[in-house]
């Protein structure tokens, strides 16, 4: 199919142009399950699972659960807590709890989707303290936006986002941190039942820092 090249085209493109020679490889493979509840009103439970330095490390696993309710159509909200297993570079295993806020608005043109989420984000690192330089728990304000593209007659929705990670209390300077480019796609199985491959270049401000690209497969069942 010619659309099937097209996409793995993007990939390749974005991976040459985005991702400098330092940057890093990873994976990330993911299991969404979502449970509604009432009209409009819907329970998520996800595990997900990250390899860093060219796949052969560790990087995290976690558990999420989240409550989401759309307004409108085109309004949705939520609320979800997160459990962090993370292996710090340097301090070795260490627990992290995060909760976060969410509201996305989406519009349609034609066959496409865009939307626009914006969410307020806490992090607690467990066992660390926070201090003149370091800010714990740190928060964020993530604004991301999202393109999809509903191919007519087909179970493949392709699309991309860009997402802007910015400080709210660190104490020395808030500001922008990082930025993730996506580009992925969904094909779905049957009415409960999907699957999601992407391409995810993580790309961070501070220069001491190592940009990573992900390859992600997410597995989705709704009932």
């Amino acid at each position: 199919m010619n659309w099937r090249k097209g996409f793995l085209s993007v990939i390749g493109l974005m991976s040459y142009f985005l991702a400098p020679a330092q940057s890093d490889f990873g994976s990330i493979i993911g299991v969404d399950i979502t449970k509604k509840i009432a009209k409009g009103l819907n329970f998520n439970f996800e595990e997900e699972f990250r390899t860093r330095s060219d796949f052969s490390e560790v990087e995290r696993y976690s558990h999420s659960f989240e409550i989401s309710y759309k307004l409108f159509s085109s309004l949705k909200l939520g609320g979800a807590y997160n459990l962090i297993n993370y292996n710090h570079e340097k301090r070795g295993w260490e627990i992290r709890h995060r909760y976060y806020f969410y509201a996305t608005g989406n519009v349609s043109a034609g066959r496409f989707t865009f939307s626009l989420r914006e969410r307020f984000q806490s992090t607690k690192r467990q066992g660390v303290a926070q201090t003149a330089t370091r800010a714990n728990p740190k928060n964020y304000l993530r604004s991301r936006l999202k393109v999809d593209y509903d191919i007519r007659k087909s179970k493949f929705t392709p699309y991309t986002s860009l997402e802007l990670f910015n400080t709210l209390n660190d104490p020395q300077k808030n500001g922008m941190t990082q930025m993730r480019y996506v580009v992925g796609i969904e094909y779905k199985l049957n009415k409960k039942n999907s699957l999601e491959l992407y391409y995810r270049y993580q790309d961070y401000i501070d220069e001491e820092e190592i940009n990573i690209q992900y390859i992600g497969m997410c597995y989705s069942y709704k009932f």
